[in-house]
């Protein structure tokens, strides 16, 4: 669940593209956050686009070593209903053991193609 500060936050920065709605520490350092991409152009259209959001997970505890780098990120969904993204966002974002699987998943990837 939100508290107070954040949800604030999120109605200010609510509409922007890539906007944070939602942030938590990691364990050991670091930073794991749901983005929302609403774009602008729906509301002005009125027609229905997709949502899309993503789980981004810093693992760096030290700000100065995030300088220049993107944090990875770990999930990327889009959907009609804004609701249900949230919450398929918010579910992975709070659970520690589902972002080290995909992380792993990641990882292994990235060996595979080098």
């Amino acid at each position: 669940m939100l508290d107070q500060q954040q949800g604030a936050e999120r109605r200010a920065l609510e509409g922007a593209p890539c906007t944070p709605i939602y942030r938590r520490p990691m364990p050991g350092g670091g930073y794991v956050e749901v983005e929302l991409d609403a774009s602008p152009n729906q509301a002005r259209s009125g027609r229905s686009e997709p949502v899309r959001g993503r789980v981004i997970m810093e693992r760096r505890a030290d700000p100065l070593r995030r300088s220049g780098h993107s944090a990875p990120v770990v999930a990327e969904l889009a959907g009609d209903d804004r609701d249900e993204l949230m919450a398929d966002l918010f579910r992975l974002a709070r659970d520690n053991a589902a972002l080290a699987r995909s992380l792993m998943r990641m990882d292994a990837a990235r060996e595979r193609a080098h």
